[in-house]
């Protein structure tokens, strides 16, 4: 018979771990007061340019990262991350692995028209993975790096690689961490984080094939 005061988990291998002896107590609770309000991060002003990096990371290890699946049409998707207030999704393919990156900007009406231009396709023909930034487009840095890093070195290597989105990644265990976007850290700084984009042949191509 086990112990009262003893409770069991089980752990990923299926194996009942029991955790006894331990001094459990309860916490106090309470009724939400009429003025109690849900916060937003964008709502302080605890980010400044040197603040800890880690603090605009959004940590996949403990947050559940916003997936869309690449094969979403364009227009649903948009108004599912409107309705979700969600800006940027990561891009899934059929075994949840990370094929890039999408915005609520991306799939503005214009660069869908342009995209639609450019494909030669109809307004509901448009897929996710064809506004989509790329995985290969999109740069990474350390997770022990950035662990030591600050704001403003996040934004410096933003501007440098002309990048609007950085992946953190533990190169040990080869995994996607996180996400830290130009969006987000402009919302959290409270003031505008302007990338410069470098164009690409691809660009140059789309643009003269447009016009």
């Amino acid at each position: 018979m086990k112990s009262p005061d003893a409770f069991e988990t089980r752990a990923p291998s299926g194996l009942l771990i029991f955790l006894s002896g331990s001094v459990m107590k309860n916490l106090n609770v309470f009724a939400l007061a009429a003025i109690d309000h849900l916060v937003q991060p964008e709502e302080f002003a605890d980010v400044q340019a040197n603040t800890s990096a880690l603090a605009i990371l959004t940590d996949f290890r403990s947050h559940k990262p916003h997936m869309v699946d690449s094969h979403l049409e364009a227009t649903e998707a948009r108004e599912m991350m409107l309705a979700e207030d969600v800006k940027i999704k990561i891009v899934v393919d059929a075994s949840k692995e990370f094929i890039g990156v999408i915005s609520v900007d991306d799939l503005a009406d214009h660069n869908m028209l342009l995209k639609q231009m450019a494909l030669h396709v109809k307004r509901d023909e448009l897929l996710v993975r064809d506004l989509m930034h790329t995985r290969s487009s999109i740069r990474a840095i350390e997770y022990d790096q950035f662990k030591s890093a600050t704001v403003a070195d996040v934004v410096s290597t933003l501007k440098k690689f002309h990048q609007e989105y950085l992946l953190v990644v533990d190169k040990d265990a080869h995994h996607i961490r996180g996400i830290v976007s130009s969006r987000d850290i402009a919302s959290r700084l409270h003031m505008p984080v302007e990338i410069e984009k470098e164009l690409t042949f691809v660009d140059i191509f789309t643009a003269v094939k447009v016009h």
